[in-house]
């Protein structure tokens, strides 16, 4: 599995789950994950350093099996003077020490029978580096709508999507996109791991001791395209309420209410107890390309713990049909999560019914039969 993320990370996204369902079905995992570059050295980052380690050691296994390395790459594939070239796009993961080959040997995965691609700048080199007997990918993303992807970069993706004998596509906008290239490409959004549905006898988390209710939680990557000024407003016109916004990232720098709190990440696995003793999950996404081409992971996730749901309507949200409460405005936003937090107008049972028709293992078997495993 070829990831633009490190697979122990502060953030989880939908290849995690896939790794794990992989791994559940049976089959061995390879994570290769975000690529080191020489001037990360520097960088005073846990997770980086972290990723040095695994680097230095040839690898590490995860408690689930799945075994994660980070090449380190003298040529990153970035949108700068050379490195933008299609020359770095092709050979980001030739130009490593050691060579990525000799670690794949080294764990048995020179031949693999699948190798899996998404959104990232190694992708290409990946899927050329693998000799693997099929290879899929999903997209969860819009390249063409991205900052600093080098239109090179953006080409070869291209050449491997056109190319791959499975390609996956999470939001209905890529599958109108593709359609003519890829006919055959299989509409696979995100969807909600098996645990937040378990019963959890856990009392509420400490973290959440100073923040009395109601709750508006907001939980995911904190990055450009999460909408902070509506964030910063509905905590103004709602002074009553507490606003949570965990995740990893820096939040737009501006002036925030004093009810907009930014607790920093929460663990994954404790996320169903921390949604449950909240009062409303919000998904505030800007308006965009971008946007309107995801599919938004804490959907599902919110939904799945009975959580009631207000989010921007973006064109896969409105897709899924889902019992989310959409929005178009900064100003509806406020009054819907406002009118919520007084009331429950969908009800719980209806929010994790629709989610149990979206979960991981479900769209496995998508994948599954897409790959004749």
């Amino acid at each position: 599995m070829a990831e633009p993320a490190d697979y122990q990370g502060p953030a989880t996204f939908g290849s995690h789950a896939f790794a794990r369902q992989f791994v559940d079905f049976g089959a061995r995992v390879f994570w290769l994950g975000t690529p080191l570059y020489p001037h990360a050295v520097t960088t005073d980052d846990a997770y980086t350093r972290r990723r040095f380690r695994v680097w230095r050691d040839g690898g590490a296994r995860a408690d689930d099996g799945v075994i994660e390395y980070y090449p380190l790459s003298f040529l990153p594939a970035i949108d700068r003077p050379f490195l933008r070239s299609r020359f770095a796009a092709e050979h980001t993961l030739r130009a490593t020490i050691p060579p990525v080959a000799t670690i794949l040997r080294k764990h048995g995965f020179e031949a693999p029978d699948l190798v899996w691609l998404s959104n990232s700048r190694f992708s290409y080199p990946a899927w050329k580096l693998a000799r693997a007997a099929k290879s899929a990918c999903r997209l969860h993303d819009d390249w063409a709508h991205f900052g600093h992807v080098p239109p090179s970069l953006i080409r070869l993706h291209d050449r491997m999507v056109d190319r791959v004998d499975a390609l996956f596509v999470t939001a209905r906008r890529l599958e109108h996109k593709l359609r003519t290239r890829r006919p055959d490409a299989i509409y696979l959004p995100n969807a909600v791991a098996d645990f937040f549905f378990e019963d959890d006898a856990a009392g509420e988390p400490p973290v959440l001791a100073r923040f009395p209710r109601p709750r508006v939680v907001f939980v995911g990557a904190l990055d450009a395209w999460v909408d902070f000024d509506a964030i910063a407003q509905l905590g103004e016109w709602i002074p009553h309420a507490n606003i949570l916004v965990f995740g990893p990232g820096k939040p737009k720098s501006r002036a925030y209410p004093a009810n907009v709190c930014f607790p920093g990440v929460y663990p994954y696995r404790g996320l169903p107890n921390l949604l449950r003793h909240c009062d409303v999950g919000i998904v505030p996404f800007v308006t965009s390309d971008l946007t309107h081409a995801m599919s938004p992971l804490k959907l599902f996730e919110y939904l799945a713990t009975g959580l009631v749901t207000v989010a921007t309507r973006l064109d896969e949200i409105e897709a899924s049909e889902s019992p989310a409460l959409l929005y178009d405005s900064v100003e509806q936003f406020a009054h819907t999560v406002a009118s919520v937090l007084d009331g429950d107008p969908h009800g719980r049972g209806a929010r994790i019914a629709f989610a149990r028709e979206h979960t991981w293992s479900k769209r496995f078997k998508t994948v599954r039969a897409a790959l004749g495993f």
